[in-house]
């Protein structure tokens, strides 16, 4: 047990600096418009176009000036308008700009391959800008997942975060 707890000492010593440092916090709904090249090809889906709709988490390290740290988590759901479940989940990490430009790229695991290959794990790179809007700020995201098949996503998203 002694061993134990002097084991999690060091790592409980590394993290306390950063849970001193200045973070500030989103969370919100997102809806919006995928794009699917190759869609059309896919035997699941009758369109390249989908409605997407999900969830998002984004914590940014204060920089202190102009620039932080961001991290985002997000969890969407595509393809319910063509009676498709499509989920997916990305983990990114990138920069914001005077908190309102977002950059971030990262994994991304969806579990719908529409090429049947077997491509579950892509990379994401995404772009968008936050306005303010009081108790509230509205984003406008746009990412690209590439695939090695062809069936690259584009994607434009908006909601409301709290």
């Amino acid at each position: 047990m002694i061993r134990r707890i002097l084991a999690c000492l060091p790592a409980l010593a590394i993290s306390l600096p950063a849970m001193a440092l200045d973070w500030h916090e989103r969370t919100g709904v997102r809806f919006g418009y995928n794009y699917v090249e190759g869609g059309e090809q896919s035997k699941h889906l009758e369109s390249n176009h989908m409605f997407a709709m999900g969830v998002e988490a984004q914590q940014a390290l204060e920089g202190g000036a102009w620039l932080d740290v961001l991290f985002v988590e997000n969890v969407t759901v595509s393809g319910l308008d063509q009676s498709v479940a499509a989920p997916s989940a990305s983990l990114l990490v990138g920069f914001e700009i005077n908190k309102q430009l977002q950059i971030g790229v990262g994994p991304n695991l969806s579990a719908f391959d529409p090429s049947g290959a077997g491509n579950y794990f892509h990379l994401v790179s995404a772009v968008g800008y936050t306005a303010d809007a009081g108790l509230f700020s509205v984003p406008v995201h746009l990412s690209y997942i590439p695939d090695v098949k062809g069936f690259y996503r584009i994607a434009a998203t908006t909601g409301v975060n709290w």
